[in-house]
């Protein structure tokens, strides 16, 4: 019998949550911006942590000078961050955690504010395609509006056919924890790649290093049922 709600489907956030790529972004944009001449340009955690390249560009603009489009701006950007990841590393443990939480039985989906390409090549790169279904990689350019907002984790649900309450996220920005409770989802916070620790530690439901902090039987439990989640950190 089940002492806990139970979790059917586990939602995973791409960047910073499956592959450790979130010093690229920011080397994307300052290494962008200083071709139109403002060198060393940077951008909040905020407005990079969770959100689309779309974001990102648009805000650029807003806070400089620069004389080129807003979908220039946001190719280039992303053409520039595929360079700088090209030889990313995964999160540790994750390609083996995923594999493993497909072996319980549990329903998987990657909901990133990334492109659908580049969830789609991520996947093919950590060798998880047997693991996630094409439909259950939604990708920033499949909602209308991104993190924080919830469209991109309650599409995720349907696709996979369960209701909100019965998927768990897995988000290492503020942004995504917030679009995840906003869906009414349980959320664990990866903390390894992160950068507003105590914002996004609020959000959460439980928190973890990374996947090889996660006890053998995470995946068996949370599929039984038997897994607390509530105010846990696994370190």
């Amino acid at each position: 019998m089940s002492q806990f709600p139970p979790v059917r489907a586990l939602l995973f956030d791409l960047d910073g949550t499956l592959i450790d790529s979130e010093t690229q972004t920011d080397e994307a944009i300052e290494t962008v911006v200083a071709r139109y001449g403002s060198p060393g340009f940077r951008l909040p955690n905020s407005d990079t942590r969770g959100r689309t390249w779309a974001h990102a560009a648009e805000t650029i603009l807003r806070l400089t000078c620069l004389e080129v489009s807003a979908a220039q701006l946001e190719a280039q950007l992303l053409a520039e961050w595929n360079i700088a990841t090209a030889r990313v590393n995964p999160i540790p443990g994750a390609p083996a955690a995923l594999r493993a939480a497909a072996a319980c039985g549990l329903k998987l989906a990657v909901v990133s504010s990334s492109p659908r390409s580049v969830i789609d090549s991520f996947v093919r790169r950590l060798q998880i395609e047997d693991c996630i279904a094409a439909q259950a990689c939604v990708g920033g350019d499949n909602v209308r509006i991104g993190k924080p907002d919830p469209e991109c984790f309650l599409l995720a649900a349907r696709r996979l056919g369960v209701e909100p309450a019965e998927a768990l996220v897995f988000e290492d920005s503020s942004a995504g924890l917030q679009a995840a409770r906003s869906a009414g989802m349980r959320a664990m916070f990866i903390t390894c790649c992160a950068a507003d620790f105590d914002g996004s530690m609020a959000l959460a439901t439980g928190s973890f290093t990374h996947y090889e902090r996660l006890p053998a039987d995470f995946w068996a439990q949370l599929a039984a049922g038997k897994q607390e989640l509530a105010g846990r950190s696994f370190t």
